[in-house]
Order: C-alpha cells, then structure tokens, then sequence
C-alpha cells in the first residue's frame, strides 16, 4: 500500500495550482491569489510574465507586459492547496518542467533498483533484498517531508524508486515460489489489491491533508511496523533449493508441514529429479549464476524476453499517465483519483475469478485493445460537448482495463522463465517499464499541460495496440503449467509436451 502511495504521491505534492506575478510591495504570504483589481487587469494567460513600472520608461516605449519572468516572486491559489511543492519551489513558468524532472526521477530509481534487486535476489535471496529495500523506503520516504531543497526532494524520490521494485516485485515471486500452478493467480491479485488501497488511501489522505510535508509523513512513518516480518517471514524454499542450501529449506518446510497437520518424507531433497535426458545435471545448473545476457541466449527464451521487454513499459505508460493525471478527461482530481482506485478493485478480481478459466493471455490481449479503444474514444468526443459522467466512465474503464493487464502481466511473466533466471527476468522487465513510467511523467505533468491532451492519448492508444496484439499472437499461454526450473526445460522439455503449443 505505501509503496503505490509514494509512487504517486507527488501527483497532490505538485498539482496544478493557478498562480500570478507577485505585485511590487505585495506581501509574500497574500492569503488571496487574485483580487477585482488585479484581475481586471491581468489576463491570465499571461500570468507568467511581470509587472513593468512605467516610471521606469516612457509610456510609448513601455509595454503592458515585460517577457521576462517574475522577478518579484508569485502568488499562489491557496483555496484547494494550503502549502505543495509548487509553493514551496515555485516549480512554475520557465520551471514548470521541473514537475517531470522529480517524478522521472523516482522512475529512475526504480531502474536502478530493478536491475540490483532482480540480480542480487537471485543471487543473495529474497529475503534480505525485500528488507534492505524497506529501510530505504522508510528513509526516504520520511526524510521528504523535511527536505529544504528541491534537488535533495529528488534525490529522495529517486531512493523511493530504488526500493520500489525491491518490495513490491520480490514480494510477488516470493509468494509465487511458495505456491502451486492453480494458486498462482493470488499473489498478483494480492499485491495488485493493496496497491489499489494504497490509491485510494492516498487520495483521501490528500483530500483532508493540504500541506504535502504533513501528507509527506503521513505516508512515510508507518512502515516501520512491516519490520517486525523480518522474524516472520522465512527465505524462499524454491531458491534455498536451486542454491542447494537444503537443510535450511527443510527447517522452513516442517515449520509449514507442523501448521498445516501435513508430512513431508525424510531427506526429500535426494528424490529430486537432477538428471536431464542428455545426462545433464540440472541441480549443478542451478548453482550457476545466470546472469542479463542469459536472457538472449536461447531463441524461446530471447522471443519471450524481447516482447516482454516491450509490453511492460507499455502498461506502465499508461497505468501511471492515467494515474498521474486523473484529470485529463475533467472532473475533480481527488474525486477521479479516488474513484479510478476504486476500479481497479472490480478489475482485480476479475482477473481472479476468470484468469485460470480462460487463461492469461485473453486478459493481457483484451486489457489492451479495451484501454486503447477508450482512449480513441474519448479522442473523438473531445471535438463536442459531452457530459462529465461520460469522460469519468471512460476513465474508469481505461483505469479498469490497464489493471487488468498490469495484475495479470505480474502473473504471466514469471510463468514464462525458469526458476535460475526468473529474478533476473523480472527485474530486467522492471527496468524497461520504468522508461514507460519516465515518459509518462513527461507527457503528464508536461506535454498535456503545453499542448493539449492528444500528445497523451493517440501515443497511448497505438502502443497500447501493438502490446496487445503482441501478446496474442507471439505468446505461449501458461495456466496449468508447472513453474519451469532451468533453461533447459524452456528450450527442451516443451518439445516433450503439447501444453504451450504456440511457441512450437
């Protein structure tokens, strides 16, 4: 939940707030934004530019209005927001970029802590990462609300980022090592759920609290409870396995066989299939550290990889531009914010209900195709006067459907790689979908605002598109399936079954 909060959190830290060149002796703490006088007199179009005294020039060589930025400072609408990052960075005008520079930053930091926590997961174990990136997360996320400079903020936004995927991505494939083929559906679900929570509290948070230091704390202390797992939660058992760290998997195994009244024979790990049919032994592989480049190295494993690498930034654009900018179809932002959080409830257990059913990939393919044609859809009515309740449904359904994909894809990709390189893949996958998310920031808080929102909507939809169709015609469907272990079943041991008949 914390963790999608801090993710867009900076959506209420830096809204849009209307705002006007300070007048010459005006007190900087004004209480109004813009009084009868001043509004008369200043368009508000051109509220970027300053004063000029005409006891300073001629009135023929003066003009109304001077191109230069307000040297005298600005004031701030402050009826919807008491104190933000806007006011206290007067991150307007020639710096309203700046609102792109700090979100991208967090996305960055997400690529950074995708790449180190998806290798040293595989390599250290999942465990450790997952704490080590809470406390960054505590540390960061607290110490926001009292940075005194915006390049520190982004500094600490972009530590945020980096404990992003250590949480949320290594949580999901600890669940899914620990768990059978028809249960695989529930940590995906799970993680998706609470970060839809985690939206919805974040909204309601920012609706009662203006002040963005306050709101900062807010969603910044409390996770220092979840350290207190560190004595409840136990390493993953199909990784102490592939590191051949048996007996420590076998104290976490009767641990689960005493709570849950079951058995499990003595010294089980010498029962392990570890011979292939050319004579191979899988369980030596395991020990190897696989590492990025493996990835390309065999052609199913490279087709999977590079698709992949395509629809999750993909889904990440337009998941956090939708997120970013609830606003873009009208409405109130919090209301719209809170209520697109609210769809993505329905939308989760959908996929719960229906994803072993009818299988991945008609989730993948259809949250796809449906948000695209949304968003062509709420194109094309932007040329007329349409109701609010019309945009806000379009909303909620490209909301809907892009969490469908996003549930799903957590799902899905995992399902597609073996256990020695699975870490690794998600983690590479991670990181491609973080330049989604960084251009998302760009287009949200920057291009929409400049020049319209058509530079967010027809990109969306057409990559969107292909993602799905992608998805459909290139991708094996894994319901069913046994998780894969080495590389070697990926590339041999589908030929000796008819279960994922798309790749042959």
């Amino acid at each position: 939940m914390f963790t999608a909060m801090h993710s867009l959190s900076w959506t209420f830290t830096a809204p849009d707030i209307k705002h006007r060149c300070r007048l010459p002796d005006e007190p900087v703490n004004s209480s109004y934004w813009m009084n009868p006088i001043v509004s008369k007199d200043i368009p508000l179009k051109e509220e970027c530019k300053d004063f000029i005294n005409l006891n300073d020039c001629s009135y023929e060589t003066c003009h109304y209005r001077s191109s230069n930025s307000c040297s005298n400072g600005y004031i701030y609408d402050t009826s919807h927001v008491t104190y933000s990052a806007i006011h206290r960075w007067d991150i307007v005008c020639d710096k309203t970029i700046w609102r792109a520079f700090i979100q991208s930053a967090y996305y960055i930091g997400q690529m950074v802590g995708s790449i180190v926590f998806g290798k040293y997961g595989d390599k250290y174990g999942r465990k450790k990462m997952y704490f080590m990136a809470l406390c960054l997360q505590i540390f960061a996320g607290s110490s926001s609300a009292f940075a005194n400079n915006l390049i520190i903020f982004g500094l600490l936004r972009f530590l945020l980022g980096v404990s992003h995927p250590g949480l949320f991505m290594i949580a999901i494939i600890m669940m899914m090592e620990l768990i059978g083929p028809s249960k695989r559906r529930l940590p995906a679900t799970i993680s998706g759920t609470s970060f839809s929570i985690g939206e919805i509290l974040l909204g309601v948070f920012a609706y009662f609290f203006r002040d963005y230091r306050h709101l900062q704390l807010i969603i910044g202390v409390p996770p220092l409870i979840f350290l207190s797992y560190y004595w409840l939660v136990g390493e993953s058992i199909r990784w102490l396995v592939t590191k051949k760290r048996y007996n420590e998997a076998d104290k976490l195994l009767k641990r689960g066989v005493k709570i849950n009244k079951s058995q499990i024979p003595e010294d089980w790990w010498l029962t392990l299939d570890t011979d292939t049919d050319d004579g191979t032994t899988i369980i030596d592989n395991k020990t190897k550290d696989y590492g990025y480049l493996d990835l390309f190295k065999t052609p199913k494993l490279c087709k999977r990889s590079l698709i992949s690498f395509f629809c999750w930034p993909v889904v990440s654009m337009i998941f956090y531009g939708v997120s970013m900018k609830p606003d873009f179809l009208g409405g109130d932002p919090y209301m719209t914010f809170i209520i697109g959080g609210f769809m993505e409830i329905p939308a989760l257990l959908l996929v719960f209900f229906t994803v072993n059913k009818i299988g991945r990939k008609p989730l993948l393919a259809g949250g796809y195709l449906v948000s695209a044609g949304c968003m062509i859809i709420s194109q094309l009515l932007s040329h007329y006067q349409t109701h609010w309740i019309i945009n806000l449904i379009l909303y909620a359904i490209v909301k809907a459907s892009i969490t469908c994909v996003y549930t799903t894809i957590y799902t899905f990709t995992p399902e597609l790689f073996p256990t020695v390189i699975r870490n690794s893949a998600m983690g590479l996958c991670s990181t491609f979908s973080r330049t989604g998310a960084i251009l998302a920031s760009y287009v949200s808080f920057w291009l929409v605002t400049q020049y319209g929102n058509i530079f967010m909507v027809i990109p969306f939809a057409i990559l969107s598109s292909i993602a799905g169709l992608l998805v459909l015609l290139c991708l094996p469907e894994t319901v069913g399936t046994p998780l894969l272990e080495t590389i070697e079943e990926l590339e041999n041991g589908e030929k000796r079954t008819k279960l994922l008949t798309t790749e042959e």
